[in-house]
Order: structure tokens, then C-alpha cells, then sequence
């Protein structure tokens, strides 16, 4: 076996992205993750969780965006310690159980997109009018499933990215190849169509991360389009992701991404016009109708719940801390929803970490 710095996990992302491009980033940086598993050698559990953890950290750095890749890495790592903690036996015995068990893991995370196709796509009925961006696979699936029984009944707006040509051409080319009518909007005619009788009836978008208040990272562009949905309560803004995708980070506003994007230049003289593929926005879970995943429709504010149960207490907590009074109401709701009396009572501690 290779020793752990001769593994070069961000090549071996890149392959498998190269290789298989329908897959999600998180999805691409947890098979880098058992890769490494299967070629590096490792004694002890500690061992086994230091080599993750460095590899992933280099992994994060080597992208633009590290949160699609900050999402994947904690959701293993979280499963390493959980089947740690679960399982019995010499530790040869639980690492390899460990690397059969990451195939069925990586599998299910894989599978997930067909199961949000096979629920979502009934959120779209005859005659409705389907606003979408960013090239999302999942909601390009969720389309294709609704296709299947509703061939030419519904129709999409699909707003373009300048800066992503060949791959929004790729995604009308394909919805259009399903016999579904498509017209393509530039970004600035969204507002106009929003106040016609023909206007959207309602909205679904992709996203690379979901942050732990509900919330969602996605391409540059997404904040706007849900804002100008929002004025419209008619019309829901849904957005269509797998349950990989949710990550503990909390955003509260565009400054929270935890990454420059150096996206403007100021300057007095001509400059080139920079397009900038990889660029994200953050949206907030006030402006979100729902998440539909592959476990059912949820409210955003769901996403704190599974937090609490993958991550613990404390973590909870200190994302409790954070939470603007919005997004407090909708936890509490979701609490009672719930009748889980292992989440605490989020206002008591918010007001508790304040009085710290």
C-alpha cells in the first residue's frame, strides 16, 4: 500500500468528476475519501481519522468553492465515527467493514436523485409553467420524470447563464428532446415575465449546498431570481436537492460564504469582462417555499433537526446562536411538528447563549 502522502486525493477527485460528470461534487469527494482508505494503510482509528481529515482539508483548498466538498468530507468523516463507535471487534475487522459499507453509501447517495425526481415531479401539474436555473441534474431529472406522464402538458422558463453557454444549451437540448416546450430567458427579462398572465406558476432550482438553517448555496444568480419570486406569494420557490447536499455551515448573508469571490473590478480604465462559471450566491430560507429531496418535501427549517441528530447538541446549539428570529419560528415550528423531545427548546437556548 501507498503511504498517505504519496495519495494525491485531488487528482483522484478530478478523475472520477472527469469520468463520471453526472455525479454531485460531495458525492465525487467521498469516493476520493475510500479511495484513499483502500490504497493508504492505517493501525488505529485515530490514524484512519487523521488521514481523512488531512486529505480533506487538501481537497477543500484546491477549489474555488470548497463547500460542496466541505459538505461531502464532514458527512464521511461523521460516518467513520459513527461506525466506530458502533461496531465491535479488531480494527482490520471495522476498517474493512468500513469500505464495503462507503460503496453502499456512496450507492444510496447516487440513487437519491431519482428519488427526488419520483417525488417532486408530481409537484408539476398540467398547464404549469416551471421557472428554473443553473443547470441543476436534479431538477433536470425531476423534469424528465414529469415528462414521462405529462409529455407537452407543462412548460419550462429556463433563465440563462452567460457565463455557463454549452452547458445551459446542453440542459434545453435535452428537455426540449423530452418533448418539453422550453423558452429560454436572459437573466434581466425575469422580473418582466413575473407580472404577465403567462407568468410562472412556480419556481424549482438546484443547489450545491444546504446550509444548517435551511438555507441554500447555489450559482450566482439564484438569490435574485428567489427574490423576485418571493414578491409573487402565488408562486412557491422550491428547490429540489439530495439529503447529501445538507451541510452544518451557517450563512446568514452573502459575506458568510466562507470563500472570496473576487467577482468586480472598479477601475477607471476598459478591462475584459470576466465571466465567472464557478461564482454562488446564498439564498435564504425566508425566501424557500420548500426542499424537495429524496425523503419527502420538507421546510427548511428541517435541515436543524438532522444537524442536531448527525452532529450532536453542542453543534445544534451553537448554530442556534446564529439563527435570525425568522428562521427561530420556523424551528419552532418544525419542533412541534416533529414531537422529538430530544431537540431542545431553540428559543430557551438562544436566549441562554446570548446571556453568555
Amino acid at each position: 500500500m501507498e503511504s498517505a502522502n504519496d495519495f494525491d486525493i485531488v487528482a483522484s477527485c478530478r478523475n472520477i468528476l472527469a469520468s463520471n460528470p453526472s455525479l454531485t461534487k460531495p458525492v465525487a469527494a467521498i469516493e476520493s475519501l475510500i479511495a484513499l482508505l483502500n490504497t493508504v494503510s492505517s493501525a488505529t482509528a485515530h490514524e484512519t481519522l487523521e488521514i481523512v481529515k488531512h486529505h480533506s482539508d487538501l481537497l477543500k483548498d484546491s477549489a474555488f468553492n470548497p463547500v460542496p466538498f466541505t459538505t461531502g468530507t464532514d458527512l464521511f468523516i461523521q460516518y467513520i465515527i459513527f461506525s466506530l463507535r458502533e461496531l465491535e471487534g479488531d480494527f482490520a475487522t471495522i476498517r474493512q467493514h468500513l469500505l464495503t459499507n462507503g460503496r453502499t453509501f456512496i450507492q444510496n447517495a447516487i440513487d437519491a436523485r431519482k428519488g427526488v425526481a419520483n417525488i417532486g415531479w408530481e409537484y408539476i401539474e398540467e398547464g404549469s409553467r416551471v421557472l428554473t436555473f443553473g443547470a441543476s441534474r436534479c431538477v433536470t431529472a425531476l423534469l424528465a420524470r414529469a415528462a414521462e406522464t405529462m409529455r407537452g402538458k407543462f412548460k419550462v422558463y429556463y433563465v440563462r447563464d452567460p457565463a455557463r453557454v454549452q452547458e445551459d444549451d446542453r440542459v434545453v437540448e435535452e428537455m426540449r428532446h423530452l418533448g418539453i416546450p422550453v423558452a429560454e430567458l436572459q437573466q434581466g427579462v425575469v422580473s418582466h415575465i413575473m407580472g404577465l398572465l403567462t407568468a410562472p406558476t412556480l419556481a424549482i432550482v438546484g443547489a450545491e449546498a444546504i446550509t444548517a438553517d435551511g438555507g441554500i448555496i447555489a450559482r450566482i444568480g439564484t438569490r435574485q431570481i428567489a427574490q423576485l419570486v418571493s414578491d409573487k406569494p402565488k408562486i412557491p420557490f422550491y428547490v429540489a436537492a439530495e439529503t447529501h447536499k445538507f451541510t452544518r455551515k451557517l450563512c446568514m448573508d452573502q459575506r458568510d460564504l466562507g470563500f472570496k469571490q473576487d467577482i468586480w473590478n472598479f477601475s477607471t480604465e476598459p478591462t475584459k469582462r470576466e465571466l465567472f462559471d464557478e461564482a454562488v450566491d446564498h439564498t435564504h430560507p425566508s425566501l424557500i417555499t420548500g426542499l424537495i429531496t429524496e425523503t419527502g418535501e420538507h421546510l427548511p427549517s428541517y435541515v436543524y433537526g438532522q444537524m442536531y441528530e448527525m452532529f450532536g447538541i453542542v453543534e445544534y446549539q451553537v448554530a442556534a446562536k446564529h439563527i435570525d428570529r425568522v428562521s427561530m419560528r420556523q424551528v419552532a415550528q418544525a419542533d412541534e411538528e416533529r414531537h422529538d423531545d430530544r431537540i431542545p427548546d431553540l428559543e430557551n437556548a438562544l436566549k441562554e447563549l446570548k446571556a453568555e
